[in-house]
């Protein structure tokens, strides 16, 4: 008899977890967004497109992308991508030629299927990077070395300029006696 209510406990507890999993995957969370979360880009990407694990309410699903200064930097075109049958994915343009630095795109999405209709929102933040291109970081690295460089010829020709004065005035003190 005990171990009649060991096996119940388990498939209990395997019952209970088996179920929790499905609770959690009725909201839609990105699975995949391009650029992807985290990526380091050369050039300014015309898009942002996030794909997600279930259907978008329209309505309610949206993309926004801001600069480091919290900028807007879409145009406001936010909306399920008409090129994906399964209503899973946002697309949102970005204004052109974006300056390097880091980007934040919010996204809130509200699931719409036949089965989860909830209107519960989910709320999240992705990151990108645009990088400066290699040439500019060379030229402004030269830039540096040059600044650095001219500053320190400066000193030195300060104080080798001024060691050449005080001699001077002591030859001439002397010439005066």
């Amino acid at each position: 008899m005990k171990w009649q209510k060991w096996i119940l406990a388990f498939l209990a507890a395997l019952l209970l977890a088996a179920w929790r999993p499905w609770t959690v995957q009725a909201h839609a969370v990105p699975v995949q967004s391009i650029p992807a979360d985290g990526a380091v880009l050369t050039n300014s990407p015309k898009q942002v497109t996030v794909t997600f694990s279930n259907v978008l309410d329209p309505a309610g699903s949206q993309l926004v992308v801001y600069d480091r200064r919290g900028q807007k930097v879409d145009i406001g075109d936010c909306g399920v991508s008409s090129i994906d049958p399964s209503r899973k994915t946002l697309v949102t343009t970005l204004e052109s030629d974006l300056p390097p630095g880091k980007y934040n795109i919010y996204w809130t999405s509200i699931t719409d299927t036949d089965d989860v209709h909830d209107g519960h929102v989910v709320n999240g933040e992705l990151e990108f990077f645009i990088a400066e291109p290699v040439w500019l970081t060379f030229l402004k690295g030269v830039g540096i070395t040059l600044g650095v460089a001219a500053a320190l010829g400066g000193w030195f020709g300060f104080l080798a300029t001024s060691r050449k004065l005080k001699r001077l005035e002591k030859h001439l003190k002397l010439q005066e006696v």
